[in-house]
């Protein structure tokens, strides 16, 4: 299960990489840590390892020749995080 401050380095740990203040590879970890200590359903996961591929993938290229945008990453992986939150106050009222 989550608490609320996890929830709320991973968006501060999201916003930093959005900003330029965080590497690819400290966002994956971060994400990563906290799904395997949310002890979240397996479709959570695989949701997750979707976008953090894309993410990873992106890390590659220049952002000009890479076709995701770090803009929608970041949407994508923060629409994640309000996902898991809903299931975390359904589960856990």
């Amino acid at each position: 299960m989550i608490n609320t401050q996890q929830a709320q380095n991973l968006q501060h740990t999201l916003q930093a990489w959005l900003e330029g203040g965080g590497t690819p590879v400290d966002l994956i970890k971060a994400f990563r840590v906290f799904y395997k200590d949310s002890q979240l359903p397996e479709k959570y996961g695989t949701a997750l390892e979707n976008v953090l591929s894309r993410v990873e993938s992106s890390s590659l290229f220049t952002e000009e020749s890479c076709s995701f945008s770090k803009k929608d990453l970041a949407n994508a992986l923060s629409i994640w995080l309000e996902k898991v939150q809903q299931y975390q106050s359904k589960e856990n009222p």
